[in-house]
């Protein structure tokens, strides 16, 4: 599976759906979940520049010389649609980035919740996730999942240091 089976127009209803149930529940996606480091999202990757999926390597070359970090990408063939895939040369055996620190946003960005509002979903075996709340939360009279506060975490934290410390 590749990034072109999860993020193409062939989800685009799907993608519809879920931006117009986002809307009228007044509820955004949340990604949930930690990077497995499996190195699925840097292989088989489409790329996207000026509105479209890159077909030519001339398009290659042009995001290239717009966007010079792009220039990591080294491709890798093409999908059942003729779009070009590419694979991330910077991506280490053990699956870790080797130049982490300067990777472009569409790596640091992996899965944006655009993703999901395109109809798309996590690579399998990732570690991450989206959740949503659906139709049938609000029906069953379910309440969302809401994501933990943070600021209290950390200010228990800090309390706990306060007290060992005296």
């Amino acid at each position: 599976m590749n990034l072109f089976d999860v993020f193409n127009g062939r989800d685009s209803l799907t993608g519809l759906f879920r931006r117009f149930r986002s809307r009228v529940l007044r509820s955004e996606v949340e990604v949930v979940g930690k990077c497995n480091r499996c190195g699925r999202c840097c292989r088989s990757v489409l790329l996207f520049d000026r509105g479209r999926w890159l077909r030519r390597a001339s398009q290659f070359e042009r995001l290239v010389a717009d966007a010079p970090e792009h220039a990591r990408f080294r491709p890798a063939g093409r999908d059942a649609g003729g779009y070009l895939l590419f694979d991330c040369a910077l991506l280490g055996r053990d699956n870790n980035c080797t130049e982490y620190g300067a990777r472009p946003a569409l790596c640091g960005n992996y899965p944006s919740k655009s993703l999901y509002y395109h109809g798309g979903k996590t690579l399998n075996g990732c570690g991450y996730a989206f959740r949503a709340v659906t139709f049938r939360d609000v029906l069953w009279g379910r309440k969302p999942i809401k994501p933990a506060d943070f600021s209290a975490v950390l200010r228990r934290e800090i309390e706990q240091e306060r007290d060992k410390q005296t």
